[in-house]
């Protein structure tokens, strides 16, 4: 059966490629803001389930869907993407300060053939030493922080050099968790 990613995000397709899955990759064009929850679990979950339906509409009939979505939690506070500059500012200085930053990551993966569906959602905390500021400035005028939640890349070469402590999967923080695809994914065999 045929595995898709339903996700541009590079990050994603290189966890899923390095896990050593074949797959195609379709777009879910979703507007992920129109779904609401103030539980970010539940949230990012909806999310998930509106990327998978929308690409199970372009999909054929015999796939595999694999759809997930992130936000970063930070005191209570969910965060998506950062709406303008000044936000993703703040934010990076609030990360700067060693201030956790909870990565809560959902996985909904879809059988387009009988409509059997897994999900599950796993989450994990990253705190960073101080972010330099002209690195920060850097990424902010690239427009590389409105592609992420909580306006910050774990991976990007600017962030990861400055990791203070990691908890959980590193592939959760990402975008993408490890674990919990390989065991959803053998639901379907």
């Amino acid at each position: 059966m045929k595995i898709i990613l339903g996700s541009q995000s590079k990050q994603r397709q290189q966890i899923l490629k390095d896990m050593g899955y074949d797959f195609e990759i379709i777009s879910p064009d979703v507007d992920e803001k129109s779904v609401r929850d103030k539980d970010p679990r539940q949230l990012v979950l909806k999310v998930a389930r509106l990327k998978s339906d929308a690409v199970a509409k372009k999909a054929d009939d015999d796939s595999i869907i694999i759809a997930s979505d992130s936000i970063v939690l930070v005191n209570g506070e969910i965060r998506e993407k950062a709406k303008d500059k000044e936000q993703a500012y703040k934010w990076l200085e609030e990360l700067s300060n060693g201030v956790s930053q909870t990565v809560v990551t959902s996985l909904v993966i879809t059988n387009t053939k009988t409509g059997q569906r897994q999900e599950g959602v796993e989450q994990g905390d990253v705190i960073f030493n101080p972010i330099p500021e002209q690195d920060a400035r850097e990424f902010v005028e690239s427009g590389a922080v409105f592609n992420q939640a909580g306006a910050f890349a774990v991976q990007n070469p600017i962030f990861i050099s400055q990791i203070k402590e990691v908890q959980g999967e590193m592939e959760t923080i990402i975008g993408l968790p490890k674990k919990l695809t390989k065991e959803l994914l053998a639901k379907f065999k």
